[in-house]
């Protein structure tokens, strides 16, 4: 790795540690607040559609402004947006808190992947797949020690503490270089959104929108977090480890199968579907089952075995697929499409949930390895590169 991809690293390395700490403590926060399932579904699809109008924008606005003052930006309002959820306790209040939140990570995953594909190209999915190993490893770290953190600090100095670190991140990036890319004019509001995109990615943004659906249906942070705590009584320390180590499952693992993705010969196309069939399976499988210990072990197939193989697969196949001039926008229509599926998937899962807790699982399982079906099209000749 180059220096500005090691700066990256570490700064992703840190927003990983806040993102999985917030996320646990603003679900446990709203709980706190006896806020229902379903409104926790409805603020988490509220904060999926501001996502997708953000993708887009942002991913097409990156070609013109450039890779650098998009990142800082995200980092910067994360630390904002922290800050102001120690003090807020208004359902609203809470409502936008989350849009804000929600609006920093989309904000970096906009330009996070192609910033380290224009920065080294050669050996991307190697290097994509360890440094997000990384990043999701610290993010287990994040989960495991908020419920520590929480008996400790209290909700109030927690999310300042994790404010005044996000700020900290802020700083470092700013010392990284812009990456060298085309030259590219600003375009009207009608550009960004046209979907003149190759077939090949309008296949992918099919699958991403089928699923993101059933990915937020049985994977948004509120469903697995409460699936656990309310199924099994969990304490919130004994949470934060089951949490924890799921994340350390799909980091560790990231970083084991990097060595993996160097090879040429390695079909992406085939990868892909068969990490996205196990999946969706260990979440239909885990809500059958009655014990805490074995429908915990199976939970942590969909990161060993699917989601560890799946980002990196699905991350290179997009850059692959890209055009060069227009990278940003390109890359951010086919996550775009995911957005969409994640705004309608927390409404149907906090609605499944109110039913049954282990609904949203048997549910969003079904619908994501359903999703398989959409990749057969897909170009057999996609290759690691």
């Amino acid at each position: 790795m180059n220096r500005d991809v090691k700066i990256v690293t570490i700064v992703s390395a840190i927003s990983g540690l806040c993102s999985g700490m917030f996320e646990i403590l603003f679900t446990l926060y709203l709980n706190d607040l006896n806020v229902s399932l379903y409104t926790m579904g409805v603020i988490f699809s509220v904060s999926g559609v501001i996502s997708f109008l953000v993708l887009v924008i942002l991913g097409t606005q990156s070609d013109v402004w450039g890779r650098k003052v998009v990142y800082s930006a995200s980092l910067l309002i994360a630390s904002i947006s922290s800050f102001f959820t120690s003090m807020l306790k208004n359902l609203g209040e809470l409502t936008i808190a989350q849009i804000t939140w929600n609006f920093s990570l989309k904000s970096r995953a906009a330009v996070h992947p192609t910033f380290i594909f224009e920065t080294v190209r050669k050996g991307y999915a190697r290097i994509i797949a360890r440094i997000q190993g990384i990043e999701l490893t610290l993010n287990a770290t994040g989960f495991t020690v908020a419920g520590s953190v929480l008996l400790y600090l209290g909700f109030q100095r927690s999310f300042l503490a994790l404010s005044l670190v996000l700020l900290g991140s802020f700083v470092v990036f700013l010392t990284v270089r812009e990456p060298s890319r085309p030259k590219v004019e600003r375009k009207s509001i009608r550009e960004m959104y046209s979907f003149d995109i190759s077939r090949q990615l309008k296949i992918i943004c099919v699958y991403n929108l089928i699923f993101g659906i059933g990915f937020a249906v049985c994977h948004s942070v509120f469903i697995y977090t409460l699936f656990f705590l309310k199924k099994f009584a969990v304490d919130p320390i004994t949470l934060s480890l089951i949490l924890g180590i799921h994340h350390f499952g799909f980091g560790l693992t990231l970083i084991f199968v990097s060595r993996l993705f160097g090879k040429p010969s390695l079909n992406l196309k085939k990868v892909l579907i068969s990490s996205n069939l196990l999946f969706g399976l260990s979440y239909i499988v885990t809500a059958l089952i009655p014990s805490l210990i074995t429908a915990y072990a199976v939970w942590l197939l969909h990161n060993i075995l699917g989601s560890a193989f799946y980002y990196p697969t699905q991350q290179t196949l997009t850059q692959n697929f890209s055009r060069d001039d227009t990278r940003g926008k390109d890359v951010n229509m086919t996550a775009a499409s995911m957005s969409i599926g994640q705004a309608i998937g927390p409404i149907i899962g906090g609605y499944l949930a109110e039913i049954d807790i282990s609904l949203p699982f048997i549910v969003g399982g079904i619908i994501v390895a359903l999703g398989s079906l959409i990749l057969i099209p897909l170009d057999q000749g996609a290759r690691s590169s």
